[in-house]
């Protein structure tokens, strides 16, 4: 169980997950769409409207509603008429009509339950709404940095949803966390490496995750057990910044939490109290704290 806007969602899956906590935390979400004059696909930014995020939640909201019933034995049309949201319910018996006579069309897909304009919005046909980040790239390769992580949740979702019987990949440990962030980093990033000491501190020497000579980058990456675990990850990584300044490639330090079930209960003020430049023992560096997905 997840629970974003204060609602539960119980069947949908992790990328749309990840959109309603993007939409949760920043306001957006994170798509790739095929760009005709790069001849290839690029990640973009989708900025909601306060009111679009309300009807979207809304939609998804109807949308996982739908899947739990259905799942429970019902017929498609019973599940339909089972949602709460007249105008959800009323969307999606509407596409799920139209669709009868469209080939190749999924009557019960997530677009039957979108309100007013958000179909078009996130299938790439609102081309005025989109921030392609690539194009904000001005050099520095911390900018990519930040573009695999905020595309993590992407890559993970992908690999649950494998063909041919194939088993999916889950995060189960830290270990699973730490093994596919530093596999989609290092083609982008060679110096990068794992688990190194950082010179002794307080008579202790502490390992960080990974380190990125190249850009100065630390990396710390936290996996959350359980809800007693998530309360005890803000003193970890008050200890992890206090120990990592000592590092000479510490010009530059994130932390990033994979939290699969939603274990930590205020993201943004999670994010927003860790976050900031700090000064140790005359050692400056910014710190940046993301949770994932």
């Amino acid at each position: 169980m997840a629970q974003f806007f204060g609602r539960e969602f119980n069947h949908i899956g992790q990328a749309h997950k990840q959109d309603l906590r993007g939409l949760e935390n920043k306001g957006c979400i994170y798509t790739q769409f095929w760009r005709e004059d790069r001849e290839k696909f690029a990640f973009c930014r989708i900025q909601f409207e306060p009111g679009e995020i309300v009807k979207y939640v809304d939609s998804i909201h109807g949308y996982d509603e739908f899947l739990g019933y259905v799942r429970d034995g019902k017929s498609n049309q019973e599940a339909l008429q089972m949602i709460s949201n007249e105008k959800v319910k009323r969307e999606a018996q509407e596409y799920a009509e139209w669709a009868k006579d469209q080939d190749n069309a999924n009557p019960y897909c997530l677009a039957a339950f979108l309100l007013d304009h958000l179909e078009a919005l996130v299938s790439g046909h609102m081309t005025d709404r989109y921030e392609f980040l690539q194009e904000t790239y001005t050099g520095d390769r911390r900018f990519l940095l930040t573009e695999i992580f905020e595309g993590f949740s992407n890559s993970f979702s992908i690999l649950q949803d494998r063909d041919e019987d194939r088993p999916d990949f889950e995060i189960e440990c830290e270990t699973d966390f730490q093994d596919l962030l530093y596999a989609i980093m290092k083609p982008i990033f060679p110096d990068a490496r794992p688990e190194e000491y950082t010179p002794k501190h307080a008579t202790k020497s502490k390992r960080i995750d990974f380190v990125i000579p190249g850009i100065s980058t630390v990396i710390e990456a936290k996996y959350v057990r359980d809800s007693g675990h998530a309360k005890e990850i803000p003193d970890e990584l008050k200890v992890d910044i206090e120990s990592y300044h000592a590092h000479s490639d510490c010009k530059q330090m994130y932390c990033v939490v994979w939290d699969g079930d939603s274990e930590i209960e205020d993201v943004p003020n999670f994010e927003r109290e860790l976050t900031g430049p700090r000064t140790i023992d005359g050692d400056e560096f910014q710190v940046e704290v993301l949770v994932l997905p």
